[in-house]
């Protein structure tokens, strides 16, 4: 039997959207995957059937990384993997990569050694191209490592459909990025919009140590008889508690989180807010039953490692006075055709290349573009036509726009690469 090693060398959230990847290769033999040693326990939770390889990823400089993992790369070279699978821009899964056959290894290689560097596969080119614009970017990162493989499986067989499960609610309380999370004031009024909703459920505080300040105040903000249901677990739960913790709730609050994505994974419908650089089109929940709130501001998606210069005004679509009353309409399942300017609401949808998000409210400028560089994905990967939904234009102007679309995003040279996504 085949051996496919999988090198998954980022953080939680990253580690969940490679399932489609995962699945996918496993058809191809026995899978592998490399990970961060913190991540190790996580992975072997969410695909038993993978064997787990630790290695020290994050938290090190390159040659104290390299030292400690020399263990572990000489296990990899005794495995002698048929095919690796290299999820990362990254000089130290790169430094991983070169322990391999070059013509063995798919995703991001290693150049030649006398040039340095990491080589993008053409799929991986084309992808990035496309995150130069990132508003008119269609595809979701569950998607992009999944179309490494030469057969992805199917989108509806990633995740469950997500149906509430009864046992309350839950609330991511921050992200990584403190920017692309509400500030507790307006996350407690959605708290209290759906506990309302819900009957005043139990509610489950998620998050870290570092959140526990959060938390605490979250509590003084809401009302005693929605407090009193509150169990918080931020900073006390490992990951099989975390897992435990997550499992049958009636829907998850939350950023775009690692969190956000384990819900996904186990079936729990999220409602997640997207504001500052998160960008629910990249990284949006994945499968059926899922709802994002999107800031769209015209300077949204930013740069997270750059000041905002705007006072993080993608805020103020959230500190709306309609808000709650838009929140529980589209809760309910009716559309919400009344959002304030700057303010979108998506539900998680699939098509034949993988996660579409489909509008119930606001106006969206960007669709046609959106739309327009699907469809040239689908093109470029052989999808049968239909496999997504192709944009219609509707003057000269628009079949203009999509022209020049085409041109940017295909030069010629890749229409040279047969199959070419995988070298």
């Amino acid at each position: 039997m085949a051996k496919i090693l999988v090198i998954q060398a980022a953080r939680f959230g990253d580690l969940v959207q490679s399932k489609r990847l995962l699945l996918s290769v496993a058809a191809q033999g026995a899978v592998h995957l490399a990970v961060d040693a913190s991540l190790a326990e996580l992975a072997r939770l969410l695909y038993p059937g993978v064997s787990v390889h630790p290695f020290a990823f994050h938290g090190r400089g390159e040659a104290r990384a390299i030292a400690e993992n020399l263990p572990a790369m000489e296990n990899l070279c005794a495995l002698a993997p048929d095919l690796v699978y290299n999820c990362n821009f990254s000089r130290l899964t790169g430094a991983l990569c070169r322990l391999f056959a070059p013509e063995t290894v798919i995703g991001y290689r290693p150049a030649p050694v006398s040039d340095g560097g990491l080589l993008r596969s053409p799929w991986a080119r084309l992808a990035f191209q496309l995150s130069r614009r990132r508003r008119i970017s269609p595809l979701n990162l569950v998607d992009f490592w999944a179309w490494f493989a030469p057969a992805p499986v199917a989108p509806g067989l990633v995740n469950p459909e997500a149906r509430p499960g009864g046992r309350g609610l839950g609330v991511a309380l921050a992200g990584r990025e403190a920017r692309r999370s509400l500030p507790v004031p307006v996350l407690a009024e959605v708290v209290k919009t759906l506990a309302g909703l819900l009957g005043n459920p139990r509610i489950v505080l998620l998050g870290s140590a570092s959140e526990r300040p959060a938390a605490h105040k979250l509590l003084r903000e809401l009302p005693p008889r929605v407090a009193l249901k509150v169990e918080d677990l931020s900073g006390k739960t490992d990951w099989p508690d975390l897992v435990e913790a997550v499992s049958g709730l009636d829907a998850l609050v939350t950023p775009d989180t690692g969190l956000m994505h384990l819900a996904a994974h186990l079936g729990v419908p999220v409602l997640a807010f997207f504001l500052s650089s998160a960008w629910a089109h990249e990284t949006g929940p994945y499968g059926l039953g899922h709802t994002v709130w999107q800031a769209a501001p015209a300077c949204a998606p930013c740069l997270e490692s750059a000041p905002c210069p705007h006072k993080v005004v993608c805020l103020e679509v959230f500190r709306d006075g309609g808000f709650a009353r838009q929140l529980a309409r589209v809760f309910n399942g009716e559309d919400a055709p009344e959002l304030p300017a700057a303010l979108l609401c998506w539900r998680s949808g699939l098509d034949g290349l993988g996660g579409r998000l489909r509008l119930a409210g606001g106006e969206d400028s960007d669709a046609f573009l959106r739309e327009g560089a699907r469809a040239v994905l689908a093109d470029w990967l052989g999808l049968a036509p239909g496999a997504v939904e192709a944009p219609k234009p509707a003057n000269p102007a628009q079949s203009g726009e999509l022209r020049r679309l085409h041109e940017a995003l295909l030069p010629d040279p890749e229409w040279m690469l047969p199959q070419g996504r995988y070298a």
